[in-house]
């Protein structure tokens, strides 16, 4: 069994492992939604972006690899899509919020999101694919 101190060891290693693997992405997510005052309708909230430091995989082929296709959650992996792993803290107010990311001048539509860690949520990873 993991103890809070096997957690919080597992935390720091994962900063130590990522920090010098991290490139800078920008998140889209829709802002807070409010409700209108006269017919109490919800008013989506308006387009925001928060910049945040993420492990990026670029996936550029999986046949060098071996694998024909890669399923992870129910979603087909494709050649040009990412594979990003961002840190929890930096997203957890916007999680499940987000829908764009842009990586290296291009935007990426989310088609994946996912909450991970062992013994606590650390990082959320991300299957994003180019937006055409």
């Amino acid at each position: 069994m993991l103890s809070k101190a096997d957690v919080e060891w597992i935390k720091g290693n994962r900063k130590e492992v990522t920090s010098n693997r991290q490139s800078q992405i920008t998140i889209a997510y829709a802002g807070e939604s409010t409700k209108d005052e006269i017919t109490g309708e919800e008013i989506a909230g308006k387009p925001e972006t928060r910049e945040v430091m993420s492990v990026v995989t670029e996936i550029t082929t999986l046949a060098e690899a071996g694998i024909e296709r890669l399923v992870e959650n129910g979603v087909i992996i494709e050649k040009g899509d990412l594979w990003l792993s961002i840190s929890y803290d930096q997203v957890s107010d916007i999680n499940g919020r987000f829908d764009r990311i842009l990586y290296d001048g291009v935007w990426y539509s989310v088609l994946a999101s996912d909450k991970k860690g062992i013994g606590t949520i650390n990082r959320i990873e991300v299957v994003g694919r180019v937006i055409s």
